[in-house]
């Protein structure tokens, strides 16, 4: 199998928690380059696990060989370091979405920016936001933030009101979009939505 539409990954360290994100460039005579803008690598060859988001496929995990180094390239100033990716193996292909979306119910508190807190329901959740419900009054482009322990990672996300619904039921709801997520809490949440994914797709085949 082969990568269809991909232009970027997230690659895992040999201890297998998140080690840098990087633009994908995929030649039929180079084959697969990664680039990193990350400026604390160093030059290494070693196997390990990443995540290339596929927009016709889905998050296509592999089993890889990487050669990086120093970034010969014009676009070095941007991204210092490069690296020959060579795919040994296919682990796994989840989220056919860019952003597979989740519903859930998740009560918890919320911190606006000049400090001030508030509870609200968060409904369904991606990688990428969450869809929240509160009777806080919110604007646009309003920043908030909340902690939560998504499987074993305890993460302080941020996040931006993109999006302020109507009044429902005493609530008012708000597409939120995730700001400056850390690599850990991106694969965090990743893993839960894909995970409350496969939970709800059991419970329907035992229906």
């Amino acid at each position: 199998m082969r990568l269809r539409d991909c232009e970027r990954c997230l690659v895992y360290g040999t201890d297998n928690r998140p080690l840098s994100r990087a633009r994908v460039e995929i030649d039929n005579e180079m084959g697969i380059r990664l680039f990193f803008r990350n400026p604390k690598l160093r030059s290494v060859r070693f196997r390990t696990t990443i995540d290339f988001y596929d927009r016709s496929q889905g998050v296509v995990r592999c089993r890889c060989e990487l050669v990086i180094q120093r970034n010969s390239y014009p676009n070095r100033m941007k991204e210092p370091w490069m690296a020959d990716c060579e795919i040994l193996d296919i682990e796994e292909i989840f989220q056919r979405q860019k952003d597979l979306r989740v519903d859930v119910q998740l009560w918890m508190e919320f911190q606006t920016e000049s400090g001030w807190f508030f509870s609200g329901t968060i409904r369904n959740i991606s990688a990428g936001g969450i869809l929240l419900s509160t009777p806080q009054v919110l604007k646009k482009d309003d920043l908030l933030s909340f902690r939560y322990r998504f499987g074993t990672e305890d993460c302080e996300v941020k996040a931006k009101v993109l999006r302020p619904g109507g009044l429902v039921r005493g609530e008012y709801t708000y597409g939120c979009q995730f700001q400056r997520l850390s690599l850990e809490s991106e694969a965090a949440i990743r893993k839960f939505v894909f995970a409350k994914q496969v939970e709800k797709q059991n419970k329907k085949g035992r229906e």
